[in-house]
């Protein structure tokens, strides 16, 4: 990093001082002889590098100023340390042990998801099983109340006494609890929720039953964001 000098900054000021003094005596020319174009041109571009030397002499100095307050809390920062020991100490105790319930939170919820992946891949596995057997004996999707279809694009559809069950991305269930979650815990107005909305409805559409059978999180009050008001005419 470059250190500033008082005496640099004194230097920056003296020279756009002299060359202010400059650009004076070139306006004073230009009175006494308003028609020189000569004239004209000179005070144009005197008053230019005046103001180009003082906007430099400027943030020379304004530099220098932020120079000398980061150097006198340098000099200050072991005494201020001192006086906040007891709330730095604090903090530290507080942060490690909220990072340690975090981290754990993040396992736990791994583990969770784990699991429901791992359930939807058995779930996908049981259907498709289910449907080559059931299409296998001459029962198809349509005929009854049971039998198994497999689509020309490869998707299985199976009944079982009349109720259907059909096939679910393991993915998207996790996409579905976690919109639920953010929504639930976070607020309904956090951009994650509109951003998982496609997935969670389509969940939905496929399996009402986790929106049936799954209890909701519990849900925290939000505070309503803040909204335009039109001015009232009159």
């Amino acid at each position: 990093m470059i250190r500033i000098s008082d005496e640099q900054v004194a230097q920056a000021e003296a020279r756009a001082a002299q060359q202010e003094q400059v650009r004076d005596d070139a306006a004073r020319a230009l009175e006494g002889d308003p028609l020189s174009e000569l004239k004209a041109l000179k005070h144009t571009e005197e008053t230019r590098r005046a103001a180009q030397l003082r906007a430099s002499a400027r943030e020379l100095c304004e530099a220098y100023g932020r120079q000398v307050e980061e150097e006198m809390r340098r000099v200050s920062r072991p005494e201020l340390e001192k006086a906040a020991a007891g709330e730095i100490r604090l903090a530290e105790q507080e942060m490690r042990a909220r990072r340690k319930a975090l981290t754990e939170a993040a396992v736990a919820a791994q583990a969770a998801l784990v699991a429901l992946v791992d359930a939807g891949v058995s779930y996908n596995e049981g259907l498709t099983a289910h449907v080559r057997v059931l299409a296998k004996a001459g029962l198809e999707f349509g005929g009854g109340d049971s039998g198994g279809t497999r689509s020309i694009l490869n998707v299985d559809r199976l009944k079982v006494k009349g109720q259907e069950y059909h096939p679910l991305d393991p993915g998207s269930a996790a996409v579905w609890v976690l919109r639920r979650v953010v929504e639930a815990r976070l607020s309904r107005h956090h951009p994650m929720v509109p951003g998982l909305e496609w997935t969670w409805r389509s969940v939905n559409a496929s399996h009402p039953e986790f929106d049936q059978r799954v209890p909701s999180p519990p849900g925290k009050s939000f505070p309503e964001p803040p909204r335009m008001r039109m001015p009232s005419a009159g």
